[in-house]
Order: structure tokens, then sequence, then C-alpha cells
């Protein structure tokens, strides 16, 4: 897709795409929470979904969060396809979570595929800011904006890097995440190379691993390093694999450390015994590592972005 040279954007100074060229190794988790991590500071955010899986971490959809801008329809992905189609600002869903907004992902992003393919032959390497475009007139309402990168597209991958300062990749262990990181890398060369300059790689992560194994983390860190270069930053935080309080905060919509301060009055595995209760109202106690990790994790990007910046 990128073969021309085109005017370099200049994205957003806080604009981070989670990144990782494969799915299922908590992209869109990651995203979600750290978005929410920023608002929950009391930051103007926006998280961008870029993705044809909509996830509804947060629970847009589901629960019916957030306050839809007048008009057009804009969950499920048709908001960001009409942007980028139109050539018009992101309208997103507003205040889902307090200093939080949304440009919610969903099958008509995969649409977008067709659109680039087809503007491709006139505008050259232009497409590749068509979301830069769209994300500009809005940028100054937020001091973060978190883009949740699709994996296994490379179009749609690098519209997303386009608009990004920073990005982070996290992986899991096994050899076919890490091998998807070359996608990624690939990627982020060409981008930062003929498009957005501005473009860094912020660190990676292991998530959704047994945070005991250290020695499977070395030779994984080792594995990341070889693929996304030496100099990039490897954090120590793992966000353990814990599935089932992770499944029932997103059946919730809720992120991890919301569904950790339901813990209190949480029903209890003797009341579902005697009929009080469902299975569902007991909050899992190991929902408590898991929101720690998190924050922990937010943490140390929110860190490493600003000591690279």
């Amino acid at each position: 897709m990128l073969t021309d040279a085109v005017e370099p954007v200049v994205p957003h100074e806080n604009a981070v795409a989670i990144g990782t060229g494969k799915g299922g190794v908590g992209k869109s988790t990651i995203a979600a929470h750290k978005a929410a991590w920023h608002a929950a500071r009391g930051r103007r955010t926006l998280l961008v979904c870029v993705t044809s899986q909509d996830d509804d971490d947060l629970g847009i959809e589901r629960f019916g969060r957030g306050i839809r801008p007048e008009g057009h329809a804009v969950l499920n992905g048709e908001g960001l396809l009409r942007a980028v189609r139109d050539r018009t600002p992101l309208l997103p869903v507003r205040e889902v979570r307090p200093n939080l907004d949304v440009v919610p992902g969903g099958e008509a992003v995969g649409e977008l595929l067709t659109l680039l393919t087809a503007r491709m032959p006139l505008e050259g390497v232009h497409v590749v800011a068509s979301l830069a475009r769209a994300l500009a007139p809005i940028t100054p309402w937020y001091d973060d904006i978190v883009i949740d990168s699709a994996p296994e597209q490379d179009a749609l991958e690098q519209i997303a890097l386009a608009a990004a300062r920073w990005l982070f990749v996290p992986t899991r262990s096994d050899d076919t995440s890490i091998r998807g990181m070359q996608r990624i890398a690939r990627n982020y060369k060409l981008v930062r190379t003929q498009v957005n300059p501005h473009l860094q790689v912020a660190g990676a992560c292991l998530y959704g691993s047994n945070p005991t194994a250290t020695q499977l983390h070395d030779e994984v860190r080792t594995d990341v390093l070889g693929v996304l270069g030496p100099n990039t930053p490897m954090l120590s935080t793992v966000v353990g694999y814990r599935e089932m309080p992770a499944v029932n905060a997103r059946k919730k919509g809720l992120t991890f450390g919301e569904y950790a301060a339901l813990l209190p009055t949480s029903a209890k595995s003797y009341d579902v015994a005697a009929g009080r209760a469902q299975r569902a109202d007991v909050v899992p106690e190991s929902i408590l590592p898991l929101a720690k990790e998190m924050d922990e994790l937010n943490l140390e990007i929110d860190a490493h972005c600003r000591k690279a910046a």
C-alpha cells in the first residue's frame, strides 16, 4: 500500500496505537483499559477502534452507554467508515465514561479495505493518512488518544499507525504471536519512513501469561527484541491469564478495576447454592490481582511514552 512520497502527518502528541499484527493477544482489552485509565484520572480521552471485531469492553452497544451523536448511526464501525468515506471529522460516542469518548469499531470497518483500495490509484499513499485527516479536527478536544489497531490487515494497521505518535505492542508467549509481530514491525517501518516520521515504538509487553514463569518471559523478551529491534523498551509488568474474571468483566461492559469495585457487595458461592443468586452475580476474588496488574501496565506504558517524548 505504501509506495510513493506523501506529505508527513503530525499526530497528537499523546496518541498511542495498540497493535500487534495478530489477534487474540489482549490488544483491544489493553486499548480500552488504557483509555478508561486516562479518563478516570481526569484527562479528556478518545478511544478509536479501527477493528472489525467490536469487543464492546466498555458496554457501549450492549448496555447503551454514552451519548450518541445526532443523525447517522455510529455504532458497529459505521461512524468510522462514514468519516473516512465522506472526508468528514470523526463523531464519537460522548461520555462513555466521564471524560471518555469512543469511536466504536465493528463490522463496517471491514468495508474500509474496499474503500482504501479503490482510492489508491488516484490518491496513492495519501490514503494512508485517511484516519489522521478525519481525526485532526477533533484532536484539540483531547489530552490523550488511544487507537485500537486492526490485526492481520495491513491497510487498516497502516492508517492507525499514521494517526499515532506512539506504538505499543502486546504479545503472548507463543511462537504464532511472536511471528505476528513481524507484520506490525514491517508496517511501522513503512509508515514511519513515508507518512508519519513522528511515530515511535513506546514499548512491548507480555499479556495473558503466568507472572511467575520468569524464565519463559526472558526467552520471549529476547524474541521480541529480535523482531522489533534491540532498543525496544520491554515492560516489566505482565498481566496474568485469569479467564473467569476477564470474561465476566467483559460481559458486564466493565473494566477490571470497575468490576473489582463490586467485590465488597458481591454475592457469595453459598448464596448461589441456596438459590438466592446466580453464578454470574459472584465476583471472583481473582479480579483483584488482574485489576492491579492492568493498572500497573497502564502506569508503565504512560511512563515509557513520557520518557521517550
